[in-house]
């Protein structure tokens, strides 16, 4: 079903409130197993409505289909929303915020696709930029795969996961959050009640965020109220984080805090304010593999952690210590490769 066809009336003129043609292509094609294409072009859309995809549907953005959010004064909207549905895919695009454009001064919650109670989701080749909140949000789904996406100088994340198991991010970028905090690549961060479990982060690139670029934790308000389980973060890039944030404290390339058992492992970490960070009840995690250079703080920092595995490690070039163990064990701290650092310990 293409969006362009009479019987639908999208125009992707830049103009033209699209919302209403678009969300009839969906309505019409939902169910089917079928897919709503939509063709190069600036389709306007009202991120206060949103564009609502259906279960067993395809939303296909083919190489220059835009969908602009129209600015507007709101904290929460979204461009488009996938809730209480199983099985979609959607495909391609560009997803444009409206933060340049955005008429109020509050909130932090406009994003490009925002996920809840979804099942059986997957987002491929899709550019989610210049969103006032997020430009991916998953809350409360399953199942969920982000493959080849892209998040740009979006204002307060690339991609929030506050609930949900079972999900796969591979071969994204997440770059140049910044504007209000936590200004990070990636946020895995539950709130209150909510788990996040079974994740897998792996042949990203998190670039020049002003926060961390990935960062994983419960939030020390919600301990005993907020789980995360079972993260896995293997073979992605760091680099270029935390150098502007608007934090006080530094931001590190890689950051688990109040949380157990990650594992981070064959990534490289380099030029950011810290390298990996563990603190504040990081327990029983394994940091092995990986390459951490040129960071301008500590290269591995861990405090008030305990039962760590920190191995294997090439850590070179750091302009603070090369391996940090601030009132953490340190017995599963062998065998690194430590060189060129400010303090080798």
């Amino acid at each position: 079903m293409n969006v362009r066809n009479s019987r639908i009336g999208a125009q992707g003129d830049g103009i033209t409130d699209d919302t209403q043609a678009i969300q009839r292509a969906v309505d019409m094609v939902a169910g089917t197993g079928g897919t709503v294409s939509i063709p190069k072009g600036t389709y306007l859309v009202n991120a206060l409505i949103s564009v609502r995809l259906r279960s067993d549907m395809t939303l296909a953005l083919a190489p220059g289909a835009v969908l602009k959010a129209i600015p507007n004064n709101s904290a929460h909207s979204a461009i488009l929303l996938v809730a209480k549905a199983e099985r979609v895919t959607i495909t391609g695009g560009t997803l444009l915020g409206e933060r340049a454009g955005h008429t109020g001064k509050g909130g932090e919650w406009g994003h490009g696709l925002s996920l809840a109670q979804a099942r059986q989701v997957v987002v491929a080749g899709v550019t989610a930029r210049e969103c006032w909140g997020d430009g991916f949000y998953v809350a409360s789904s399953h199942e969920v795969t982000f493959c080849g996406v892209v998040a740009d100088h979006n204002r307060r994340q690339g991609m929030s996961i506050t609930s949900g198991k079972g999900i796969v991010v591979r071969d994204s970028t997440f770059r140049n959050t910044a504007g209000t905090l936590p200004e990070d690549g990636l946020d895995i961060e539950p709130n209150a009640g909510d788990t996040v479990d079974d994740v897998l982060i792996s042949g990203c690139k998190f670039l020049d965020n002003g926060g961390y670029g990935l960062e994983i934790g419960v939030p020390q308000a919600h301990t005993g109220r907020a789980w995360i389980s079972r993260v896995v973060v293997n073979g992605n890039t760091s680099t270029g984080n935390g150098a502007h944030t608007l934090s006080p404290s530094p931001r590190a390339g890689i950051e688990v805090s109040n949380c157990a058992g990650v594992q981070i492992t064959n990534n490289r970490v380099e030029r950011n304010g810290l390298g990996l960070l563990l603190r504040n009840g990081a327990d029983h995690c394994t940091v092995t593999g990986n390459s951490v250079t040129g960071n301008a703080g500590d290269g591995i920092l861990q405090y008030l952690c305990k039962g760590n595995t920190i191995t294997g490690n090439t850590v070179t070039g750091n302009l603070g210590r090369g391996i940090n163990s601030s009132d953490s064990s340190v017995e599963g701290v062998s065998r690194n490769t430590l060189s060129g650092n400010g303090l080798q310990r």
